[in-house]
C-alpha cells in the first residue's frame, strides 16, 4: 500500500517533504530519498488513535504525532518499504533523526530500524532519548548497535524504521523535524581486552595507553615494549593508566597482577585498584614496603573482602569488569618520595583453593542434617526429584526439550544449542522456538522451608547465555494454579543464588531477591558477585536461609547477606534454568553454540530446630502444564 492511500493527499505530500527534511547538506550525509526515487515508502501511524499532523499546514516545517492515552503501548510510526521489498542502506552508517517533545509531560522517545525475522529475538538496532517539554534532540542508530552497544544488523535488508514512545497516559505530542541517512563514523570503539593477558609489558604486540599522573605524580614509558617509571612525592598521588581510546574489557580474569620493583632510594608501599562508572575494586596493598632494589607482586582482586549488603542493592559500589575506566598505581599515604618501575600488568584468573568444608556441610555451626542429594550419577533422570517439561517465562526464543538434558561423567548437563523444536517435545504445542535448551527443576516434586542449599557448576562461555542457580516459592496443590502456589508475595520470596550472563565473562554473576510479586509492587534488591574457578572450572555457590536472614556463599566465601524481616517464610522448590538474553547481556552468536551448564551436584541441609511438615518430597503432587 502506498503513502497517498493511508493518509489525505496533502498529508501525504506534506510528509514526503517534511518527514525527509534536512538543515544543512554535507558531504557525509545525504537527504533521506529527497525526490522519492531511491526509497519508495509507506507510512503507518501504530494505531488510529495515533494522529499525524502537519507542524505548520503550508510549509514542509516538520511532522506532528498526537498519541492519546487509548493509542496502545508503544504509540508513533512505522515507515515502510514497499510490500514484500527491502531498503539497502549499506552506504550509510546510520540514520538521524531530529525530534521536539510539544507536550507537557516529558517523553521517552526511540527509534528502531528492523531486519526481518522472529521479533522474539529482536532482530533491530535501537536508540532513544528522554525529552522533557520543549526539548529538541537528535536521536541517531548506528548500523551494528543497539544502545550505544555492538548489535548484529544486515543494512542491505532494511524492513522498517520506527519512532515510537511509552504508554502516553496522559496524552503526548512529539514534532519529527527530519530523518535522514548519514556516513558519519560510529562513535562507539570496542573495549580494549588485554593481550594475551597483558596491559603491560608482555612478548607480542603492546596497547597503546595513556597515562594520566595527578597530584604531583610523573610517568614516563609503558608503550612501544618499555616498562612504565612512576615518581610519586608525596601521598594521595596517583597515575590511572587508560587505553588510548574506550575503555577496558577486563573480563577474562579476576586479578590484576603489578609487576613492580623499587628504583628509589627510600622504601616503597604503593597501592593499586582498578575503576569503573559503578564503583572500583577493594584497594591491593603490599604485606610489608618494598626495599630500595627489590621486585615483588602487586594484586589488584575483583573479589570484595568484605561481604556485601544485598538490601543496598544498587547502593552497591560494584565494579564493572567489562567497561573499566581506567587501572590505578597509587602512592597510598606515603609522605615520602617514592620511584617505582612496573615491569608489567597482567589480568589473570589462578585456580581458587575451596575451604574443606565446602560440599561436606553448611558453613555455620547447628544441628544440620543432609535432606536433598542429587550427585547425578545416573544417566537418567531421577523424576522422584526433578522435572524437565514447564513453562518457560524468562525469554521468547527458547523452548525446553528432553533431549538437551544429559547424563554423563557424573554431571547433568543443560545444553542450549541453535535448533527448531516444540515446546516440551510436544509437537501439538503451540509455542516453537529457534534455539532448544535443557530446564531442571523441583516443582511439584520436593520442597523444603529454611536450611543450606548448595551446588556445584559450571557456567557456558558462549555469548548471550543466561544461567542459573535458584529457589521458588512452591505451596502445593491446595495453592491452586502455579503462578497461586509460586507467588513471590504472602511471604514468598524469588531467591536468585547465582545468576550469569555470559557477556560478563566467566568470573561475574549477579545474586537477587525478589518479592511482592511480579506486578506494579514487585520489589528487587541483591549485589554483584566475582568468584574464581576451581581447578576443574567450577563454582560453588550456596544459600544459607534462616528466618529473617539470607546469606549467599561462593567457593566458601561469604559475598552478600541480607538481614529483614521480609526473607521468605514460604517452603521452596530448586530450578535450574538455561536460557538466552539477560537484561545486560551480549546477542547469542549462532557460531559459537552449543552452550554448555554443568551440574556437578546439588545438596541441600536442614538445621533440626527449622524442619517441618512442609519439607520435603511431595509424592502426591500434581503438576498442571502451562502453555507458556
Amino acid at each position: 500500500m502506498r503513502l497517498s492511500k493511508i493518509i489525505p493527499a496533502r498529508l501525504a505530500g506534506f510528509l514526503c517533504a517534511a518527514l525527509l527534511a534536512v538543515g544543512a547538506h554535507t558531504a557525509n550525509a545525504q537527504d533521506w530519498d529527497k525526490d522519492f526515487k531511491e526509497f519508495p515508502k509507506v507510512i503507518n501511524p501504530t494505531s488510529d488513535k495515533v494522529i499525524l499532523e502537519p507542524a505548520n499546514p503550508t510549509t514542509p516545517d516538520g511532522l506532528i504525532i498526537k498519541a492519546s492515552p487509548e493509542s496502545g503501548a508503544y504509540p508513533g510510526i512505522r515507515i515502510l518499504p514497499p510490500e514484500g521489498e527491502y531498503w539497502d542502506f549499506s552506504n550509510y552508517t546510520c540514520l538521524e533523526l531530529v525530534i521536539s517533545s510539544q507536550g507537557e509531560a516529558p517523553v521517552y522517545a526511540s527509534m528502531r530500524v528492523d531486519n526481518p525475522g522472529d521479533w522474539k529475538q529482536k532482530p533491530w538496532n535501537v536508540q532513544a532519548a528522554r525529552l522533557a517539554k520543549g526539548d529538541r534532540k537528535k536521536i541517531t542508530v548506528y548500523f551494528g548497535y543497539s544502545y550505544n552497544k555492538p548489535y548484529p544488523f544486515d543494512a542491505k535488508k532494511v524492513s522498517a524504521i520506527q519512532v515510537f514512545t511509552g504508554k502516553a497516559a496522559e496524552g503526548q505530542e512529539l514534532k519529527i523535524e527530519s530523518l535522514k541517512l548519514g556516513k558519519s563514523p560510529s562513535p562507539y570503539k570496542p573495549n580494549v581486552a588485554p593481550i594475551d593477558g597483558y596491559v603491560l609489558g608482555g612478548a607480542g604486540k603492546t596497547i597503546v595507553k595513556k597515562y594520566i599522573a595527578r597530584n604531583g605524580a610523573t610517568a614516563s614509558g609503558g608503550n612501544a615494549g618499555e616498562p612504565l617509571a612512576v615518581v610519586f612525592s608525596g601521598p594521595d598521588q596517583s597515575v590511572a593508566i587508560e587505553p588510548e581510546q574506550s575503555k577496558w574489557d577486563l573480563r577474562e580474569g579476576y586479578e590484576l597482577e603489578f609487576k613492580i620493583r623499587n628504583t628509589g632510594t627510600t622504601p616503597a608501599n604503593p597501592t593499586a585498584k582498578a575503576s569503573s562508572n559503578r564503583g572500583d575494586t577493594d584497594i591491593a596493598t603490599l604485606e610489608k614496603p618494598l626495599a630500595p632494589g627489590k621486585s615483588d607482586t602487586l594484586t589488584v582482586s575483583f573479589i570484595y573482602k568484605e561481604s556485601k549488603d544485598a538490601g543496598l542493592g544498587r547502593k552497591n559500589p560494584f565494579f564493572e569488569n567489562n567497561k573499566a575506566d581506567a587501572i590505578v598505581l597509587m602512592s597510598g599515604d606515603s609522605e615520602g618520595a617514592q620511584s617505582i618501575t612496573v615491569d608489567s600488568i597482567r589480568l589473570t584468573a589462578p585456580p581458587v583453593k575451596l575451604p574443606d568444608w565446602v560440599g561436606k556441610r553448611p558453613p555455620v555451626d547447628g544441628d544440620w542434617e543432609l535432606t536433598f542429594t542429587e550427585e547425578f550419577n545416573a544417566d537418567t533422570l531421577d523424576r522422584t526429584k526433578w522435572r524437565i517439561h514447564a513453562p518457560n517465562y524468562w525469554d521468547k526464543r527458547s523452548v525446553f526439550s528432553e533431549n538437551n538434558v544429559e547424563f554423563k561423567d557424573g554431571k547433568a548437563v543443560l545444553i542450549y544449542e541453535k535448533k527448531f523444536s516444540h515446546h516440551n517435545d510436544d509437537p501439538n504445542h503451540k509455542r516453537t522456538g529457534e534455539y532448544t535448551t535443557g530446564f531442571l527443576d523441583s516443582y511439584g516434586k520436593w520442597v523444603q522451608r529454611y536450611g543450606y542449599f548448595e551446588c556445584r557448576v559450571k557456567l557456558p562461555k558462549a555469548p548471550g547465555l543466561w544461567p542459573a542457580f535458584w529457589l521458588m516459592p512452591e505451596r502445593g496443590v491446595d495453592a491452586g494454579e502455579q503462578w497461586h502456589r509460586q507467588d513471590t508475595g504472602k511471604g514468598g520470596m524469588e531467591f536468585d543464588i547465582l545468576e550469569f550472563l555470559s557477556g560478563w565473562g566467566p568470573y561475574r554473576f549477579t545474586t537477587a531477591f525478589h518479592y511482592d510479586g511480579y506486578g506494579k509492587e514487585h520489589k528487587a534488591t541483591g549485589a554483584g558477585v566475582y568468584a574464581g574457578h576451581d581447578e576443574e572450572g567450577y563454582i560453588v555457590s550456596g544459600l544459607l536461609w534462616l528466618p529473617g536472614l539470607a546469606v549467599i556463599y561462593t567457593n566458601g566465601k561469604e559475598v552478600a547477606r541480607w538481614e529483614t524481616d521480609r526473607i521468605s517464610n514460604v517452603e521452596s522448590c530448586i530450578i535450574f534454568t538455561h536460557v538466552g538474553g539477560g537484561w545486560d547481556n551480549e546477542p547469542i552468536d549462532d557460531k559459537k553454540l552449543p552452550g554448555y551448564t554443568y551440574i556437578d551436584y546439588v545438596r541441600v541441609w536442614q538445621r533440626a530446630d527449622l524442619a517441618s511438615e512442609v519439607d520435603g518430597y511431595q509424592p502426591d503432587s500434581q503438576v498442571v502444564q502451562s502453555d507458556s
